[in-house]
């Protein structure tokens, strides 16, 4: 079994040290696609992906947003797109509603027992969400992640890496 491990780390190693030889540009025009305003289209499909949750502070719910009529939606990208170009946080994103939960079968009069429930706005998940699609395609289309990592990777997952790990171990037994 220690033959497997070895083969698994040794290839994870070998990719590794092949990455950490990339010469990262720190600089940058801004000039880059992250960095040009959001489409319609990118609005529309944060909208779309997300799945009714409670509402933080702002009362804005999903459904709201799933049901903004054109006008309404190219007023929202218009505000999205004028944080997004002048990196001014709305002080109401930083303000989120917390619920202690219970944790099951423990004892409610001791508050180390709850785990708290952060209820943050939804315009700002939205617009969460349009920046990670759009940093992943970026990362993604210029082969910065690594063909090797599945978190956090379209079409890979954890199965991929057992069936990864599986493959070791067969070979290595062959």
């Amino acid at each position: 079994m220690t033959s497997i491990v070895t083969l698994f780390a040794k290839s994870d190693r070998v990719h590794s040290k092949n990455m950490s030889c990339l010469k990262l540009k720190f600089k940058s025009s801004n000039c880059e696609n992250y960095n040009n305003p959001f489409s319609l289209d990118e609005l529309t499909d944060a909208i779309s992906k997300s799945h009714d949750t409670a509402v933080g502070p702002d009362d804005v719910h999903y459904q709201m947003l799933k049901h903004l009529p054109n006008d309404a939606l190219l007023t929202l990208l218009n505000i999205l797109n004028n944080i997004w170009a002048s990196g001014t946080f709305p002080r109401s994103w930083c303000t989120s509603t917390v619920i202690p939960v219970p944790k099951p079968g423990k004892d409610t009069s001791d508050p180390s027992n709850y785990r708290p429930l952060a209820l943050t706005s939804c315009i700002c998940k939205v617009m969460e969400r349009m920046i990670n699609s759009c940093l992943v395609w970026y990362l993604e289309r210029n082969k910065l992640i690594s063909p090797m990592q599945c978190g956090f990777h379209k079409q890979h997952s954890t199965t991929n890496l057992l069936v990864r790990l599986e493959s070791f171990v067969r070979e290595a037994f062959a």
